[in-house]
């Protein structure tokens, strides 16, 4: 198990944007509420195992080390973190046909 856990308020922003999307705006309930377990089941996953995402791929030096996990069940979304070998921080999750790299650059450059 990972030592810390840091989860930054853009992540809990999201999931209910997404939730709120699914339940309410298509109609979905059921498959909302799914999705919101899902996120927090993961959160916890990873805290159990850290490396159980990848390389989330970003060319910009300062997202060089962004891990990510895809959502299991919701294929099309992925959470993004961070490991230093003592903390990890979950900083987003997002539906990956966003423009990840300038999201998530205007989230972890945001003090």
């Amino acid at each position: 198990m990972a030592g810390k856990l840091v989860v930054h308020p853009v992540f809990y922003r999201r999931v209910r944007h997404y939730r709120d999307r699914i339940g309410i705006h298509d109609g979905r309930p059921q498959i909302a509420v799914k999705f919101a377990k899902a996120a927090q089941k993961l959160v916890l996953r990873l805290w159990q195992n850290p490396h159980r995402g990848h390389s989330a791929c970003f060319e910009s030096a300062d997202l060089a080390d962004v891990l990510r996990a895809a959502l299991p069940g919701f294929p099309v979304f992925a959470l993004f973190y961070r490991w230093d070998g003592r903390t990890l921080t979950v900083i987003t999750l997002e539906h990956t046909a966003q423009d990840l790299p300038s999201r998530l650059a205007g989230i972890v450059s945001t003090p």
